[in-house]
């Protein structure tokens, strides 16, 4: 058994890029040991990489067992990684389906049960990193707002199933920022979108789009001893749209 540390220990998805890398750099500056799990290796300096597919259980159990190798906790899980999914509904096929299920609601899923003997030990927290369309119905969005639903639903499951054990659980749900996920966004679209379709889509607050860099300070907040008295709450961080 490793034996127990004093710091604490931050494991987090999709570190390599968007939301994922802001947050990880976030912890890492406040002197956390901060561990970036992904499939790319392009983590921040001083974040330690894990290579993970957070879809495969296997690949899940090897990166928490990597992490609890050296510590005999984890002081927060930050389930960040995701894909987006958008076009019409009936275009759907079901290995499209499937990927989103897998990577945004599968994934988080696999993480918590693994992590969560770890999390227990500390009295940890979980944010999990939803969607404004796992809040409100969006548009030529259906496997990604019904992921993303879930996600939020199995976020406030847990906070209150996980509450005697002192295991908060929280989630964030951006509207668009700018990531490269959702420049992808931008070229899945219909041809014939609907005009009127599109002011589902756009913020009350117009003028510019959220940064990784906000979405990760309200992560590393809700993950913090100021918040401790938050759990089951799903922070909306989508300028009005919801």
């Amino acid at each position: 058994m490793p034996a127990p540390s004093t710091s604490r220990v931050v494991v987090l998805t999709g570190a390599a890029s968007g939301i994922g890398f802001a947050t990880a750099e976030l912890f890492r500056d406040l002197g956390d040991t901060v561990y970036g799990l992904d499939l790319a290796p392009t983590v921040p300096d001083g974040v330690s990489y894990v290579a993970c597919d957070v879809g495969e259980r296997a690949a899940v159990e090897a990166a928490i067992a990597t992490v609890t190798a050296t510590h005999d906790h984890i002081d927060v899980l930050a389930n960040i990684a995701g894909v987006v999914q958008f076009g019409r509904f009936e275009t759907i096929t079901d290995a499209a389906w499937d990927r989103v299920q897998r990577i945004d609601l599968k994934g988080p899923f696999m993480l918590m049960q693994a992590a969560l003997p770890f999390l227990k030990a500390c009295r940890g927290c979980v944010v999990n990193v939803s969607s404004v369309a796992g809040n409100v119905p969006q548009p030529y969005a259906a496997a990604y707002s019904a992921a993303k639903g879930g996600l939020t639903m199995m976020t406030r499951s847990l906070a209150l199933e996980l509450g005697p054990d002192r295991v908060r659980v929280n989630a964030i749900c951006p509207g668009t920022v700018d990531t490269p996920l959702v420049s992808q966004v931008a070229g899945a679209f219909p041809d014939d979108l609907d005009p009127r379709v599109m002011d589902r889509l756009m913020p009350m607050l117009p003028g510019r789009t959220i940064t990784p860099a906000e979405i990760g300070s309200a992560v590393v907040y809700l993950a913090s001893r100021e918040a401790r008295m938050i759990t089951g709450t799903v922070l909306a961080f989508d300028g009005g749209m919801s």
